[in-house]
């Protein structure tokens, strides 16, 4: 038994194990989650990051298209530089970056912020103001990031 063939409506959306006795059997040893969870998570997750909705469709495959912006799919360095030749970034790119590099590491400073993101302190800390969900809480190095979602 599976879902309708074509793109599914995650509001209306009623998980159908393909094979149940396998999954019941992976969920019970931990490698897998609860029926349905991956579809709410890649809901949740590709709002935040890209600001759209994946789509689902079910088909004799099961597809998810997730669309990205074209800062999310750059080559980040070892150094974690951005590296994007010859080309300013936009106000919206970096406070994507911001918030990225906030959910990768919660103590990460303001001069860390703005010599990752290349641009200045003051920069940083008037893009924080307007991201408005982040705070930050304690002093100094004992300090951490808190993003409300």
């Amino acid at each position: 038994i599976s879902n309708k063939i074509g793109i599914l409506d995650i509001k209306n959306f009623k998980p159908v194990s393909k094979n149940p006795l396998i999954s019941k059997i992976f969920r019970e040893i931990g490698l897998a989650d609860e029926l349905g969870s991956g579809m709410r998570n890649t809901n949740k997750y590709t709002m935040m990051y890209s600001h759209t909705y994946p789509i689902f469709e079910e088909g004799d495959i099961f597809t998810t298209i997730i669309p990205l912006q074209e800062i999310s799919t750059l080559k980040v360095g070892g150094v974690q530089v951005v590296e994007v030749e010859n080309k300013k970034l936009s106000k919206e790119e970096i406070l994507l970056l911001i918030s990225d590099k906030i959910r990768e590491n919660n103590k990460i400073t303001l001069k860390e912020l703005s010599d990752t993101i290349g641009v200045s302190s003051k920069t940083v800390s008037r893009y924080l103001r307007e991201i408005g969900n982040i705070k930050y809480y304690g002093k100094g190095k004992n300090g951490y990031w808190h993003i409300d979602e």
